[in-house]
C-alpha cells in the first residue's frame, strides 16, 4: 500500500478518521494548557480563536498522516488462528474466575462501593429520580431485609456482589471460550486471563456499583453485532438480546438511548427485524413504566437535571464569561440558582457543583421544563461560541488524549461497610477503605492495595481515538462488518457525549477494558464472517 493517499479505501478511513483525530490533539493540548495557566474561566483568552485555524490546519494534517500510519502499521500484523471446540472446562475456569475474585471480595467485605450505593440504600423508592429503578430497589429492601434479619446490611451488600461477580464470571469466560472455538485458541486462552488477572477487571465485577454489569450486557451487545446474520434468529439470540438489552436499560440512564441506537443497527436488513423492535420495545416498557408508576404514586418525577448537564454547564459558561443573556434568562438562572452561586459553582470539565448546590431548586426545575430549553435555546443563538466550548469542556475526558484514566469514580475501594457508610462523603469514592472480614491484617492491605492501586487504563477519551483507529483499520482492510463489533463502544460515548453527567468519571466508559482486547484479536486474526 501506498505511504500517504487520499485515495481507496484506505484513504477514506485517514480522513474520516485522521482529521477529527488531529483537531482532538490541538484541542487537547490547548485546553489542558489553559487549565494549567488558569484561563479557562477568562473571558479575555476564549478556547476557540482565530488564530487556531493554522494550527488546525496543520494538526488535521498530522492526524490524517499519523491515522493512515498506524492503520498500514497495524494491517502488516497477522496470526495465523487455530480454533479448538469443546467448552469441557468451561465451569471450571468460570468458578476458578469466580474464586479468584472473590479474595479481592473479602478484603474490601462487604464490598467496595461509592456514595450513589449508599443513597440507594437509603432511599430505595425515592432514588428513582436519578438512577433506574430495579437496581435502587433491590439494593434499597435487601439493605432493610439484612438490617432486620442480621442487624446489619453489609450481609445483603456482599451477596448481591457475590452474585454480580458470579454473573460477570460466566459471560467473561463464555465470551472467552467463544474466542477459542470461532477465532483462536491461544486468543481465546490469553483473553481469559486478561479477563482474570487483570485488576481492573475483578475491581468493577466485585464494586457494588452498575458498571460491571452494564459494561458485561455492552459485551454481549458486541457478541450480538460480530455474529449478526440476514437470516432469521433462533431463539436463544432473542434470549440474550433481551438480556442485554435490559442490561442497559436497568442499569444507566443512558442505557434505554445506547439500546435504541445499537437495535436499529441490528435490524438492519435484518428479516427478523420486527421481532427485534418488539423485543425492543417491551424492554423500554419493563425499563420505565414500574419507575414510573413508584414515582408517581410518591408525587415525584425523574429529576430532569441529570439529562441536562451539558445544557446548565453552557449555560452557566455563558453566565461566568459574561456572555449575552436575555432578560427573561438572567431572571430564569437567577431563580435557578442565585446569581453568584453560580459563578462560584462553575467549573469548566463538570456541573456537579451547580446542580448539586444546596440552593439550585430541582424542583422548579422539573416544573419548567419548557421554559428552561427555550431560554437555553436563546442563549445558545446569541452565544455560539461560548456554548462549544462549555460542551467541549464538559465532555473533554470522553474525547482528549490524555493518555491515563483519571482518579475521578475510574476504580473503587471504599469498603461499604456499616461504620464506613454512616456518614459517606463523595470524595471517598476515590479513596481506599479496607473491609472488617476477619482475615490477616497484612494479607488483606496486601490484597486491596494490589487491585485498588492495579486499576488503572487509558483514558476514555485516548480509548475512543483507539476505537477510531481500529475501525479505520478494519474499514481499510475491506473488513467493514467488523466495524459494527466496536458499535456498542462508540454508541455508549455518543450518548455520553450528548448528555455525559461527568466527563471525567471513567466509569462511564468502563467497557472499552473489556471491549478493546476483542476488537484486536479480530484484527490481528482476521476471522471470516461466515465462520463467526
Amino acid at each position: 500500500m501506498p505511504y500517504l493517499t487520499i485515495h481507496g479505501r484506505l484513504g477514506r478511513a485517514s480522513l474520516f478518521g485522521g482529521i477529527p483525530l488531529g483537531i482532538a490533539i490541538w484541542y487537547t493540548i490547548k485546553i489542558f494548557r489553559m487549565d494549567d495557566q488558569e484561563l479557562l474561566r477568562s473571558a479575555l483568552d476564549p478556547v476557540l480563536a482565530l488564530s487556531d485555524i493554522p494550527f488546525l490546519v496543520l494538526f488535521a494534517f498530522i492526524g490524517f498522516a499519523l491515522m493512515q500510519s498506524l492503520v498500514q502499521l497495524l494491517l502488516c500484523v497477522r496470526i495465523l488462528p487455530h480454533k479448538s471446540l469443546g467448552r469441557k472446562w468451561f465451569p471450571v475456569l468460570a468458578g476458578t474466575m469466580f474464586l479468584y475474585d472473590l479474595i479481592f471480595l473479602l478484603a474490601f467485605y462487604p464490598a467496595p462501593g461509592m456514595n450513589d450505593t449508599v443513597f440507594m440504600m437509603d432511599n430505595p423508592k425515592y432514588a428513582g429520580v436519578q438512577f433506574p429503578w430495579l437496581y435502587s430497589l433491590i439494593y434499597g429492601y435487601g439493605a432493610e431485609a439484612a438490617r432486620k434479619l442480621f442487624g446489619t446490611r453489609e450481609v445483603s451488600i456482599f451477596i448481591l456482589s457475590c452474585l454480580q461477580l458470579a454473573v460477570i464470571s460466566a459471560v467473561l469466560t463464555r465470551f472467552s471460550f467463544w474466542v477459542k472455538e470461532h477465532v483462536d485458541e491461544n486468543a481465546g486462552y490469553i483473553l481469559y486471563l486478561y479477563f482474570l488477572l487483570f485488576p481492573m477487571s475483578g475491581n468493577y465485577a466485585i464494586a457494588a456499583v452498575r458498571d460491571g454489569l452494564f459494561s458485561a450486557a455492552l459485551l454481549v451487545w458486541m457478541w450480538l453485532f460480530i455474529t449478526k446474520r440476514k437470516e432469521k434468529w433462533e431463539r436463544g439470540r432473542y434470549i440474550l438480546l433481551t438480556a442485554a438489552a435490559l442490561g442497559l436499560m436497568l442499569l444507566r440512564s443512558n442505557g434505554a438511548a445506547a439500546a435504541v441506537l445499537m437495535a436499529a443497527f441490528l435490524m438492519y436488513h435484518n428479516p427478523s427485524w420486527k421481532k427485534i423492535l418488539a423485543v425492543i420495545l417491551c424492554c423500554l416498557v419493563i425499563s420505565i413504566v414500574p419507575g414510573r408508576m413508584i414515582l408517581h404514586e410518591m408525587n415525584e418525577e425523574p429529576l430532569f437535571q441529570e439529562s441536562m448537564g451539558i445544557p446548565l454547564q453552557q449555560m452557566g459558561r455563558v453566565l461566568a464569561l459574561d456572555g449575552s443573556r436575555s432578560e427573561s434568562t438572567v431572571l430564569l438562572m437567577d431563580h435557578l440558582l442565585p446569581e453568584e452561586n453560580w459563578k462560584n459553582d462553575y467549573q469548566p470539565y463538570t456541573v456537579d457543583y451547580v446542580k448539586w448546590n444546596d440552593d439550585f431548586r430541582r424542583g422548579w426545575l422539573n416544573d419548567h421544563k419548557k421554559e428552561f430549553l427555550l431560554a437555553w435555546a436563546d442563549t445558545g443563538l446569541k452565544n455560539p461560541r461560548l456554548y462549544l466550548e462549555g460542551w467541549m469542556t464538559q465532555t473533554y475526558g470522553l474525547w482528549s488524549l490524555i493518555p491515563g484514566a483519571y482518579d475521578v469514580q475510574s476504580r473503587f475501594g471504599w469498603a461499604l461497610t456499616d461504620e464506613n457508610t454512616k456518614h459517606m462523603l463523595p470524595a471517598d469514592n476515590d479513596r481506599m477503605a479496607v473491609g472488617n472480614f476477619p482475615m490477616p491484617s497484612r494479607l488483606k492491605s496486601f490484597l486491596a492495595n494490589f487491585q485498588y492501586a492495579g486499576s488503572q487504563f487509558l483514558g476514555a477519551g485516548f480509548a475512543f481515538w483507539l476505537t477510531i483507529l481500529l475501525s479505520a483499520a478494519f474499514y481499510a482492510d475491506r473488513r467493514s462488518w467488523c466495524i459494527l463489533a466496536a458499535l456498542p463502544l462508540l454508541l455508549n460515548t455518543a450518548t455520553l457525549l450528548a448528555a455525559t453527567p461527568a466527563g471525567y468519571a471513567f466509569r462511564y466508559s468502563f467497557a472499552y477494558v473489556w471491549g478493546l482486547p476483542v476488537l484486536l484479536i479480530l484484527l490481528f486474526l482476521r476471522p471470516e464472517k461466515e465462520e463467526l
